[in-house]
């Protein structure tokens, strides 16, 4: 099955493929995660797949009656698109499930939410930075930065704050679907859950004679991102507590997509909302301090914690 254009999101997708009660404990922890209640996703029913973009458009042209016009087929190249294996699998002291006085199924699906919690936060973390927050994961935003097409730059929609300080962020302007930007969960969908099963476990510092039982359950899934258009996203760099977000910077992003390709949402840190907040309440006439903002031209603001208010340390070579 490809990628195909779906409607819907991660939790419809996980939900369709997979079985209660690991759905229940999916539509929690997927709610402490916007990127997954924004981005589209499909399932597919390998984990590597081939999609097709428009490297360069067609040339089309008037012409006179019985004479002839140039014309130029659209260039259309493969791009390969491979998910990547996501391990939220986990274990626990069987002395410690034991003692709980909530029971230990109670205690598993504990432990079950917390590991899908971390899983979906590294994903959306990969979404944004790719192989600068985990080089075992998918291709991000981040390093398609300027090579969204094999022939197409989108550098032009990313612009630089300016800060070189300490504390750098960004904001990401993106847009989702078939023609821009999908997750793909591969395996149709659904996630690996085995058994909950006590295991042994030797002591590393003496294997030989002493270890400890432990309940385990393996938890894992395919996941990639599909990048099909080199007007997908956008990025303002280097935000920082003396180079603040403001809406110049935000509507000087957004001129930059052509028209009918205008971003669908704002991704941004909590820190760069205020400074947003601060920048409006700068030049209120009432002086009252400014609502916190939702929204630019009507195009949607969303806070993340998966943006990183330190990317310096991150993105450093």
């Amino acid at each position: 099955m490809p990628s195909i254009p779906t409607g819907l999101l991660s939790l419809d997708v996980l939900k369709i493929n997979n079985a209660e009660p690991l759905i229940g404990l999916i539509d929690d922890a997927i709610k402490h995660v916007p990127e997954l209640g924004f981005f589209n996703a499909s399932p597919i029913s390998r984990n590597k797949f081939n999609t097709l973009v428009v490297t360069q458009d067609p040339k089309v042209g008037f012409r006179r009656p019985g004479e002839f016009a140039d014309h130029e087929a659209a260039v259309l190249k493969l791009r390969t698109c491979e998910c990547a294996f996501l391990d939220a699998s986990w274990k626990i002291d069987t002395a410690l499930a034991e003692m709980s006085d909530w029971g230990k199924d109670q205690v598993f699906a504990i432990e079950t939410l917390t590991h899908l919690r971390a899983a979906f936060f590294m994903l959306a973390q990969q979404i944004w930075y790719g192989a600068k927050n985990n080089e075992e994961g998918f291709r991000g935003l981040y390093e398609l930065i300027g090579s969204t097409t094999d022939d197409v730059s989108n550098a032009d929609l990313h612009m630089d704050a300016g800060g070189t300080e300490e504390g750098l962020s960004s904001v990401f302007a993106v847009s989702t679907g078939l023609d821009s930007i999908q997750l793909a969960w591969g395996s149709e969908g659904k996630l690996t859950e085995g058994d909950v099963e006590s295991i042994y476990i030797p002591n590393p510092a003496n294997p030989k004679n002493s270890g400890a039982y432990y309940y385990g359950q393996e938890l894992a899934g395919y996941c990639g991102l599909q990048v099909t258009s080199a007007h997908a996203f956008g990025r303002i760099a280097n935000l920082s507590d003396t180079h603040k977000l403001n809406d110049d910077m935000l509507f000087d992003l957004i001129s930059r997509f052509p028209v009918g390709r205008e971003p669908q949402a704002f991704f941004m840190t909590r820190r760069s909302l205020n400074h947003l907040r601060e920048s409006r309440t700068a030049v209120n006439g009432t002086g009252a301090p400014a609502p916190t903002p939702t929204e630019v031209v009507g195009i949607p603001i969303i806070v993340t914690d998966a943006i990183s208010n330190n990317e310096e340390t991150i993105l450093t070579e």
